[in-house]
């Protein structure tokens, strides 16, 4: 089996705070290669790599597998009013490769690290799957069928979390499927072999007043936008707000969206 490729987030306060309070599980945005920034151990190393001036007591990074039918594309050499990686690279001798990823959901065993000033890193949390989440988070999010992987089980489709040979499925429905066990109210899951299962992503975008975005999630008249261009002035326009450089969200009633479209990716193992 090839070696697993492993990949760095680094967490801003909103980001950490939407893992943490609500159990957050979509990650995008800039990523990192892990492994060639082990290096970077405090807090200062690692926001200098990022162009980032400060000292913290402690900064957090989530590490996690590359996610599958996630996309890893070079970050955007336009001029921003925010560090950016030309070059491909973080910032000094670190060597680390960066790249700009579309929006999914976090793998399975994707884990929350704290790095303190005095060099401890220390593990604070993991991502268990669609069913059960983050440990010791405060709340648990329902997932968005709209981002992350799906499976198609027996003509039904899943939540889907792929653990090396087996797919962790995952239905949010009253009443259990058939050999599912419950996990929480309302969520049941159970494993079956990959083999079994057709893997997929769907991705929905659409134009509001002109600027493309991505579909990450609805509810009743409303939906929740991420802007597909990354130009403050074009999140502006349409009242977007930043989480993130580079990353830009607004939640509108779906009745603003024009041109709205689905595609279906299908994931071969």
């Amino acid at each position: 089996m090839p070696n697993r490729f492993i990949l760095q987030k680094l967490l801003n306060s909103t980001l950490a705070t939407a893992i943490v309070d609500t159990g957050d599980d979509q990650v995008g945005g800039y990523v990192a290669d892990a492994a060639a920034a082990v290096n970077l151990r405090t807090p200062q190393q690692l926001l200098a790599a990022y162009g980032v001036e400060g000292a913290p007591q402690f900064v957090d990074v989530v590490r996690f597998e590359q996610p599958r039918l996630a996309t890893l594309s070079q970050p955007s050499e336009a001029p921003r009013p925010w560090p950016t990686f030309p070059n491909g690279f973080l910032f000094g001798d670190s060597l680390s490769q960066v790249w700009a990823m579309s929006r999914t959901r976090y793998p399975y065993g994707s884990e929350y690290w704290r790095l303190r000033s005095d060099g401890e890193q220390k593990m604070l949390s993991r991502y268990e799957g669609v069913a059960r989440g983050w440990l010791n988070a405060k709340q648990w999010r329902p997932p968005s069928p709209m981002v992350g992987t799906l499976a198609r089980w027996r003509g039904t489709e899943f939540f889907a979390d792929v653990v090396a040979e087996t797919v962790q499925l995952t239905a949010v429905t009253a009443d259990g499927p058939t050999g599912f066990e419950p996990v929480r109210a309302n969520v049941w899951s159970m494993s079956v072999p990959l083999n079994e299962t057709e893997v997929f992503e769907r991705i929905f975008t659409a134009e509001l007043d002109g600027v493309p975005v991505r579909i990450v999630r609805t509810s009743g008249r409303t939906a929740e936008l991420l802007l597909l261009d990354d130009d403050p002035g074009l999140a502006r326009t349409v009242g977007a707000g930043s989480i993130e450089p580079g990353v830009y969200e607004v939640v509108v009633d779906t009745g603003r969206l024009t041109n709205i479209r689905g595609v279906e990716n299908q994931w071969a193992p």
